[in-house]
């Protein structure tokens, strides 16, 4: 049973990593309608720039995290009015193309500005070798964090699409630029918010994932893309709670069948083969979108016929 119950913590904990990285995809995505593929590559970028605060002029941790969380949304300003502004109005296929060619453009810069994060290397923390021991669970102090992380950004992010003049014209363009236009939002000034927030929620993420593995490189958070992007869908696109919920039930249900499977085979077939989890994955991902092609919490689209 504590196996389990540990198993089940470790699952939130990395399905709080993909609804966290799920977030941010779905910000950009309601309010342009195309999937950003280069959000991983904005992660990475912004988690690299700390590793070389901490190691470069050696800042302190928190004094590097705040000047990340500073960079991170002058991040997103700079390729929103240098990179999305230009592709608004191009087919959603182009829009989706150019944000892989922005990718490529990002972790190329990255590596060529810091070479060294062309290897991996350790990423340190203050939380790095404590941990809580409840009965005989053992929760890292890392993982809480980020459990509290992501509860806390998700419950303010709530708040302010809800109860604020800019979080409500948000939603509003979400559904309708022109009708948001002539309201009096200025629509450009929202899209340079949402891709400075995105940012900022996709720093988060990575240096949360640097700090849990300890490990970074350019290209750390290429892994766990897509899951988020499977738990984004899965949650609904236009629904940022049930991108969250997506995204937690993605690393919820990949370590459970990590646990049930181990140690097991099926004839001369390995099951415990962690391909073989995630094809089941993929499966169970595509038999939900049959059933609901909106996503758990997304809202079906309503088409004249």
């Amino acid at each position: 049973m504590i196996a389990f119950l540990q198993v089940v913590i470790a699952g939130l904990v990395t399905g709080s990593l993909y609804g966290l990285l799920t977030l941010g995809i779905v910000l950009i995505y309601r309010t342009t309608g195309v999937l950003n593929f280069a959000y991983g590559a904005i992660s990475a970028l912004c988690a690299c720039f700390m590793y070389i605060l901490l190691t470069g002029p050696r800042l302190n941790f928190w004094l590097a995290l705040c000047i990340t969380l500073l960079f991170a949304p002058l991040l997103g300003i700079v390729l929103e009015r240098g990179f999305a502004r230009p592709v608004l109005h191009a087919p959603v296929f182009t829009k989706a193309i150019a944000t892989l060619a922005l990718a490529l453009v990002l972790e190329t810069i990255t590596q060529a500005i810091w070479p060294q994060l062309a290897e991996v290397q350790h990423f340190s923390t203050p939380f790095e070798g404590h941990a809580i021991h409840l009965g005989g669970l053992y929760i890292s102090a890392i993982d809480l964090v980020i459990l509290v992380v992501t509860t806390t950004l998700m419950l303010a992010l709530n708040l302010f699409l809800m109860h604020t003049r800019l979080g409500i014209a948000m939603r509003a363009m979400a559904d309708s630029i022109p009708a948001t236009r002539l309201m009096g939002a200025s629509v450009g000034r929202i899209f340079m918010l949402i891709w400075a927030l995105s940012a900022f929620l996709a720093a988060v993420c990575g240096i949360l994932l640097a700090g849990q593995s300890n490990l970074i490189n350019v290209q750390f958070m290429d892994p766990i893309l897509l899951p988020a992007f499977i738990g984004a869908v899965l949650g609904g696109l236009d629904s940022l709670p049930g991108s969250l919920i997506g995204g937690i039930l993605v690393g919820l249900v990949s370590n459970l069948l990590a646990y049930f499977l181990a140690g097991h085979t099926l004839g001369s077939l390995d099951i415990s083969n962690p391909a073989i989890r995630d094809t089941l994955i993929f499966v169970g991902f595509v038999i939900v979108l049959l059933i609901r092609p909106q996503g758990l919490r997304g809202r079906a689209l309503l088409r004249r016929v």
